[in-house]
């Protein structure tokens, strides 16, 4: 494995944690203090959902209907959508009304983390669907691949989360980030090439991918093919961009 560290859906490695849950680590170690899962429930069960006082955790509901209850809100889940939720101890349930996939995202949270979220945080648990999130452009895409804002950066901590979703024949020209690192996952319908670094690899439902900084990356969708993904990012932290 080069540039682009990917995991096919067929390759993954599920764990039981319960009558009804399993989970699956995807591309573990890629960067300290982030870990990755997808997590599969059956309909009808109840699932605990973690929450850490120094971890922020992000639950991302890919596939299947329920709703997420806190101690004082039901949040309904039939489409993709983001829930943050509190800090512990609080207790947050999924219910699964039918088959449910979700990705739970967990970064630890530094020095930098801690002082922002002192100083300006946005209110958990905080909850949107896809159609609620912001639609926003940038020069590298074309209007017809369609970009959406999930959660914007320092609304919790370093994470950030968006949505590329598209038809081809189209493409995205290459762009870099120097102070990212980036993580993509496929949702329902899509196919399409990724090209980081000189390297190319097909995407498709359930494959989920990883690079580094400072790497161009562009992605192609061929005729009568889809994307649609969500992408997942952690700034790098100031001391590392300083050394």
């Amino acid at each position: 494995m080069g540039i682009v560290h990917y995991q096919k859906k067929e390759d993954r490695v599920y764990e039981q944690l319960s009558t009804g849950i399993e989970r699956a680590e995807l591309l573990p170690g890629r960067v300290s203090g982030v870990k990755t899962f997808v997590c599969r429930v059956k309909a009808g069960a109840i699932v605990e959902l973690e929450s850490y006082e120094q971890t922020t955790v992000l639950y991302y509901f890919t596939a299947g209907e329920g709703y997420v209850t806190t101690q004082k809100k039901a949040f309904p889940i039939n489409e993709p959508s983001l829930f943050v939720p509190e800090m512990a101890p609080a207790r947050q349930q999924l219910h699964a009304a039918t088959d449910m996939e979700y990705l739970q995202l967990t970064c630890d949270m530094i020095e930098q983390d801690k002082e922002q979220w002192a100083h300006w945080h946005v209110k958990l648990p905080y909850f949107v669907p896809l159609k609620n999130c912001i639609e926003y452009t940038e020069g590298f895409r074309p209007e017809a691949i369609h970009a959406y804002s999930i959660l914007d950066t320092h609304w919790v901590t370093r994470m950030t989360m968006g949505a590329i979703i598209g038809k081809g024949p189209n493409k995205a020209e290459p762009h870099s980030h120097d102070n990212l690192y980036q993580w993509y996952y496929g949702m329902p319908g899509t196919k399409f090439t990724y090209i980081a670094g000189g390297e190319s690899i097909v995407l498709s439902e359930g494959d989920f991918a990883f690079i580094p900084t400072h790497i161009d990356h562009a992605i192609e969708i061929e005729p009568g093919e889809n994307v649609n993904y969500v992408w997942f990012e952690i700034e790098v932290p100031k001391a590392e961009l300083n050394k």
